[in-house]
């Protein structure tokens, strides 16, 4: 059931019934049958010369089942044709019979075909005991003429239904093909040309795969087999061979000598780890809604290539639907069928035994992240150029990337500190004078030293003046008291945030070694000897204040001193409150100018970002380029020939029709309302003059770009900003976080992957060829990794790269991964050469699944596999037809 296997045959053995070179100790047949079970060996072809002994291959078999030991035993007739090689050797040939022609079936068609040799008496002697003993003929004397051999064989068997010929290339009896000049060169061709099978040497293997052996030389498999004569010699040279051990197994063996045939145990797939679906276990309900059930049923997984087939509606592509719905809980199908998972169990092997498999059904719900393409996967992706290009970034290990987080804050922080002096510049009293300006605060200084001179005299003016400078230092003493008081309760606040967050920090397991706590006692000392000094430095100057109201007494200046000091100390107040507002203001102004240049800084630092994701995708498409050093030569040449037709790079994109139709959104539409000769986004470009990125870019980097009144002189942004006209009531914040924000800005500019595939661009290719595409980079990207599912691939793919592409890579890529698919095209399953079919039936309530090989079954008995392939898929008889016809097998 599990299909095709890799098994050690051992296609030359004699038996201890072998006629001559007879070293078996007593002939004991049961030491003969030990020695092949203790090898593990599952197909042999039991050797004899010219004939066999009296049911040679009935005695050996029925020793085999009273061992209840499985295994495939194949006839072996040894010949040496009238042909010598270049040291006067006879060569020798082999015939090697089906497992379903008995011993003296054989034996009476070889009685049949005469020798080359003849009695003393010229008379005929028979390939048969009876003739050859009362011939005299000795074994190792006798020839046969080849045609003669062959014409009696077709006679009574079908090549390739029952019999194949083996040729010998090198050793005694062997005609060295490798020879390049001289004699022997014609007469290996010859003899190259009548084999099938190759019983030859592990080094033998690259010529025989070699299709350059002569004009249309077709490749042939080589078995190394260990002639054994001995018990010694059992096991001692075998071939692993990945088939089902019988004669059809033999012949796939014929259609695919590189693939199923290795000549020792150093092979990728005998030694290879992957993890594979071993086996599924299905039984009960398929939907919730529905009777429609599975037939209870395990079904062991060949960890290499499985097609699924069958007819419309049988049930192919719900057997990928159930381990989909269990190994991926929680996917969506793109039916409405609402599949039920409770009877479905699938084993991950995970490539090291039952010891390490892994059971997967609805009580587990753990998922387990394998390749899956199910039907409508390619088209859906493949008719949407953006969904394309997220599923690209998506194989290259690109993950959706957010703006450095750091400085998307301080970005916000800018805007909102930006906004708070807009706020402040703006404000304005209730009379609606504008109270943060230089001028409104110079007209206060001026205003009030005129009222300070109104009420100076010759007589007073040396005490004003005393009066003012001691009062304009009780003002700055008092502002350097209260500033001083600000940045103590500052320091407070944010020490014991900071400490908070540190013992957040020092909480996280991974740090060491932990963060003391910030303890600023240095600078809250300092800071309250500072007030303590300021305070009595007021207290020194009022007590100078306090002699001067004195001195106007003494000097019998006659006024209401005590109301003109007071006016005095509110003049100066305002004075030097207006001075230090002007000082605020200018400390804003500057900050204001810095909130601009920063706010472009960080415009820029988004371009570097978009940039840099473009890029990345160009830098890991190149990367799968390269040669990855834990892989064979064998995989990297895979993923290369994948990638052979494929461009990818990363492009920056900006969307004009939604910067455009969002910007509208966040200004005065009334200052671009459209008119019979322009449109309203028309206007806006006019404007605006963005047509691309980097347009954008010079726009919010404050370059001057903005053309706003139709004339020739361009502005900036910030000088935009101020045209309160082009603004509704939420002024121009709206529009900053549109052009600053990231949020916003990702929304019209953004990297997509675009791609080339056989040179064209994607508006140029055809669903066919975009899911082409897809599946390639699919493959590329993950190729050697966990299981490959895939669901009826000729439904969205180009036919050409079927044929010419997905069938060799299929073929190379399932000995580093399984690969399982649903397919109603005969070629995916026979030129492939999977390993295990699974056909899908169902008889009206149930759906079942018939499994086996390739090499199963009968057409013109019309069973088995072969029969089905015939019976369902598309080509199914001209796949097998054009592959044996090849190799002229019927």
């Amino acid at each position: 059931m599990i299909g095709s296997t890799w098994n050690k045959w051992d296609l030359h053995i004699h038996s201890p019934l072998t006629h001559i070179n007879n070293n078996y100790i007593g002939k004991d047949i049961n030491l003969f049958v030990d020695e092949i079970i203790k090898n593990e060996l599952k197909l042999i072809a039991v050797t004899n010369y010219w004939f066999f002994a009296e049911n040679e291959l009935e005695i050996i078999k029925a020793k085999f089942k009273e061992r209840k030991y499985p295994i495939c035993i194949l006839a072996n007739a040894e010949f040496r044709i009238a042909q010598p090689n270049k040291s006067g050797e006879w060569i020798n040939v082999h015939a090697v019979f089906s497992e379903h022609i008995s011993t003296d079936r054989i034996n009476k068609v070889l009685s049949r075909i005469n020798l080359q040799n003849t009695t003393d008496d010229k008379k005929t002697i028979w390939c048969c005991k009876d003739s050859m003993d009362e011939s005299k003929i000795k074994f190792d004397e006798a020839i046969i003429d080849y045609d003669t051999l062959s014409k009696g064989l077709n006679n009574a068997f079908t090549l390739g239904k029952d019999f194949f010929i083996a040729i010998c290339p090198n050793g005694y009896g062997g005609f060295q093909p490798e020879k390049t000049e001289g004699r022997s060169v014609a007469v290996a061709k010859e003899i190259d040309k009548l084999g099938d099978i190759v019983l030859g040497r592990a080094r033998d293997r690259d010529f025989f795969l070699l299709d350059t052996r002569y004009e249309d030389a077709p490749k042939k498999p080589v078995f190394v087999c260990s002639d054994a004569h001995i018990l010694g010699d059992i096991g001692s040279k075998f071939t692993w061979v990945k088939a089902k051990p019988t004669f059809q197994g033999l012949r796939q063996t014929i259609f695919e000598p590189e693939e199923r045939v290795q000549q020792s145990s150093d092979f990728i797939e005998l030694n290879y780890i992957k993890p594979h679906f071993s086996r599924i276990a299905l039984e009960g309900n398929i939907f919730n809604e529905t009777d429609l059930s599975f037939k209870p049923q395990a079904i062991p997984l060949n960890k290499n290539m499985v097609s699924i087939i069958g007819g419309r509606g049988t049930g192919k592509s719900i057997f990928l639907d159930a381990m989909k719905a269990v190994l991926m809980p929680g996917i969506t199908f793109s039916s409405d069928r609402d599949l039920s998972t409770n009877g479905v169990s699938v084993f991950l092997d995970k490539g090291y035994g039952e010891e390490s498999s892994i059971l997967f059904n609805s009580q587990t719900a753990s998922p387990y992240n394998y390749l899956h393409v199910s039907q409508g996967d390619i088209v859906n992706f493949a008719k949407k150029p953006e969904s394309l290009s997220n599923e690209i970034k998506r194989m290259l290990g690109i993950k959706d990337k957010e703006y450095d987080s750091v400085n998307s804050n301080l970005l916000l922080d800018n805007l909102s500190k930006y906004r708070g002096f807009v706020d402040y510049w703006t404000l304005t009293d209730s009379e609606n004078n504008r109270v943060n300006t230089d001028a409104f605060q110079l007209k206060i200084i001026n205003d009030n030293k005129k009222l300070t001179e109104t009420l100076t005299n010759p007589k007073n003016k040396s005490l004003i003046s005393d009066y003012q400078k001691n009062s304009e230092s009780i003002n700055k003493s008092q502002l350097a008291y209260d500033k001083t008081q600000e940045l103590l309760s500052f320091i407070s606040r944010n020490i014991s945030e900071i400490n908070d967050r540190i013992g957040v920090y020092n909480n996280l397991d991974a740090v060491t070694p932990k963060l003391p706590p910030l303890l600023d006692i240095q600078h809250t000392l300092l800071l309250n000897k500072n007030l303590e000094a300021i305070k009595n430095r007021i207290e020194d100057i009022k007590l100078k204040n306090d002699e001067i109201k004195k001195g106007f007494i003494e000097q019998g200046i006659n006024q209401d001193v005590s109301s003109l000091l007071s006016k005095l100390s509110e003049y100066q107040e305002n004075i030097d409150r207006a001075k230090s507002k002007i000082n605020e203001i200018n400390e804003n102004k500057s900050r204001y100018f810095t909130y601009v240049k920063e706010r472009s800084e960080y415009a820029i630092k988004y371009k570097d970002f978009i940039e840099e994701q473009a890029s990345e995708i160009r830098r890991l498409y190149d990367s799968l380029q390269t040669n990855n050093d834990s892989w064979n030569e064998e995989q990297n040449h895979i993923v290369q020939d994948i990638l052979s037709d494929i461009s990818i790079s990363g492009r920056v994109i900006f969307d004009n029709d939604k910067f455009y139709k969002g910007l509208e959104e966040c200004i005065n539409k009334g200052k671009f309302r459209a008119s019979n000769e322009k449109s309203t986004k028309q206007k806006l470009i006019e404007t605006f003059n963005i047509r691309s990125y980097e347009d954008f870019f010079t726009l919010v980097n404050n370059d001057k770009i903005i053309n706003s009144d139709g004339g020739s002189e361009l502005i900036s942004i910030e000088d935009f900003f101020w045209k309160n006209e082009y603004f509704n009531q939420g002024g121009r914040y709206e529009l900053m976080h549109y052009l600053f924000s990231p949020e916003r800005i990702k929304g019209y500019l953004y990297v997509n992957a675009e791609f080339t595939y056989k040179g064209k661009t994607v508006d140029k290719l055809s669903v066919g060829q975009r899911g082409t595409f897809y599946v390639s980079l699919k493959l590329a990207t993950d190729p050697f990794g966990s299981p490959f599912v895939f669901d009826q691939p000729e439904d969205d793919l180009d036919n050409s790269f079927i044929m010419k592409q997905l069938v060799p890579l299929f073929k190379k890529i399932k000995k580093y991964r399984q690969v399982i698919i649903v397919t109603h095209n005969a070629n995916l399953v026979i030129n492939s050469d999977s390993e295990q079919v699974i056909v899908a039936n169902y008889d009206g309530s149930m759906i079942s699944y018939e499994v086996g090989a390739i090499e199963d079954g009968d057409i013109k008995l019309q069973e088995g596999i072969r029969h089905h392939i015939c019976s369902i898929l598309e080509g199914g008889h001209v796949a097998f037809s054009v592959r044996e016809k090849k190799y002229g097998i019927q």
